[in-house]
């Protein structure tokens, strides 16, 4: 059975690594450099995969959209705003102090992992899971 909560979890632990290779590298600044964008682009395609697909199904079901939904949207927002501080900082050869990226990250996964994908399983149909995995596969993986 396809579990939404198990596609996600590895997604986070996918993030997860680019964002401890951003922090090994911190010395470096042309490593520094590397290892953001990539990081940059890959949240953009989670959060791209959790507004477009996720949270318009859950929408759908809910016949409303609830608060977890705008509290997460809120979240991607105020990160992808850290993200442009931090793309900024390095455009003046500042090292990033990511600390707080990282706090908000694991904030932000851990209430996703542990209260809203769980919810979410529950409530979609095995044709609806089968929908939101192919195109999360097709956006992630390309």
């Amino acid at each position: 059975m396809i579990s939404i909560e198990k596609l996600m979890l590895e997604e986070h632990k996918r993030l997860n690594k680019f964002l401890d290779i951003l922090e090994r590298d911190l010395d470096d600044y042309e490593k520094t450099k590397i290892n953001f964008n990539k990081l940059k682009w890959n949240l953009e395609k989670h959060f791209f995969t959790e507004e477009k697909v996720i949270f318009n199904m859950f929408m759908q079901i809910s016949d409303q959209e609830t608060s977890d939904t705008f509290n997460l949207l809120s979240d991607h927002v105020k990160i992808m705003q850290l993200i442009k501080q931090i793309e900024k900082e390095l455009s003046k050869k500042i090292k990033p102090k990511i600390h707080i990226l990282k706090e908000m990250l694991i904030t932000h996964k851990d209430f996703e992992d542990e209260d809203f994908y769980p919810k979410l399983d529950q409530r979609l149909t095995s044709d609806q899971k089968k929908e939101i995995s192919n195109r999360i596969k097709e956006i992630i993986l390309g």
